[in-house]
């Protein structure tokens, strides 16, 4: 009888002892979209605001910082524009992204995240392209049996659904 209780004890334990981490840039990188045209040959990312650092004790979240590497990453990937650049003049794509929600499930066994992100991008100061994209993307027990784990794989994948939507919304601008 003391047996079933030790081994409850250290699942128990185990489970509980599973810190949070923040959704990963691997995670939300869109690696599966080529662009139908190409934009332009550079982008600066005036802002990202709107992220959250995760608290290691609580739940998961999508950081300003991971998020903007993801998105850049992504923007190479797709082939939308060539580079991202590091420094802006008035001839350059400039875009601003800002992480309006990010809904989350409090416990359930499939965890599905919902992210709504407003993306403003300009070129020679002149607001081109706008839009609020509204994603969602689930983790089920299957891919994680620890809830932790579980609610930064639903983020990733919210997050990154966001961005291919935003790479695919690309194609309305008019050059």
């Amino acid at each position: 009888m003391k047996f079933k209780y030790l081994v409850l004890l250290v699942l128990l334990s185990t489970l509980l002892a599973q810190c949070a981490s923040s959704a990963t840039i691997e995670g939300m990188t869109v690696k599966d979209y080529k662009a139908e045209k190409k934009i332009g040959d550079k982008i600066f990312i005036r802002s990202i605001t709107g992220g959250k650092k995760t608290n290691p004790l609580w739940a998961s979240n999508i950081s300003n910082e991971n998020f903007g590497e993801a998105f850049k990453k992504s923007v190479i990937e797709s082939e939308v524009f060539s580079k991202i650049d590091s420094i802006t003049n008035n001839e350059d794509w400039v875009l601003e992204i800002n992480l309006i929600s990010v809904d989350q499930p409090f416990f359930g066994t499939t965890f599905t995240v919902k992210t709504a992100i407003e993306y403003k991008l300009y070129y020679k100061n002149e607001l081109k392209f706008s839009k609020n994209i509204k994603q969602s993307g689930s983790a089920k027990i299957s891919d994680a049996l620890i809830g932790t784990k579980r609610l930064r794989l639903a983020n990733e994948v919210s997050a990154k659904n966001n961005i291919k939507e935003l790479l695919r919304s690309l194609n309305e601008i008019s050059l």
